[in-house]
């Protein structure tokens, strides 16, 4: 069996969140004052902003020792978080903006990277075509 391309699950996972995001600016020129689309739209543009940083911090960290590793893959963590936290919280405080979307938005971009991940495991998509021997 090979080994995860989380590279390429990586950039599938992006590219199919980009498309998303492209549908959500188009559903904002029919609807450009909906709360909902905005949040949902920033909530997958940050989403996205995390999941690319995490992928350079994970491609970093495998060439680093298990302690300096440990502690940069936390670092990253609070970083991510923070980031959520500040995104939310400035979201929070404007009106044309829904936050319970934005909220939602973060968790497109990790679905879409778990199915993605299943949907490979299972043999649905290309990534992964050998199956183990019965």
């Amino acid at each position: 069996m090979r080994d995860w391309n989380f590279e390429g699950q990586l950039a599938r996972t992006l590219r199919i969140s980009l498309c998303l995001m492209v549908f959500f600016c188009l559903a904002l020129v029919l609807r450009p004052k909906d709360p909902y689309i905005w949040g949902f739209l920033v909530g997958t543009g940050a989403g996205m902003w995390n999941a690319f940083f995490l992928g350079k911090r994970l491609r970093a960290i495998m060439t680093m020792v298990v302690p300096r590793a440990n502690a940069h893959l936390k670092t990253g963590y609070a970083l991510r978080i923070s980031i959520i936290i500040a995104v939310l919280f400035f979201v929070s405080r404007t009106d044309s903006i829904n936050v319970y979307a934005t909220a939602a938005g973060f968790f497109v971009v990790p679905c879409i990277f778990t199915l993605g991940a299943a949907l490979m495991l299972m043999g649905f998509l290309k990534g992964n075509q050998e199956r183990p021997n019965p």
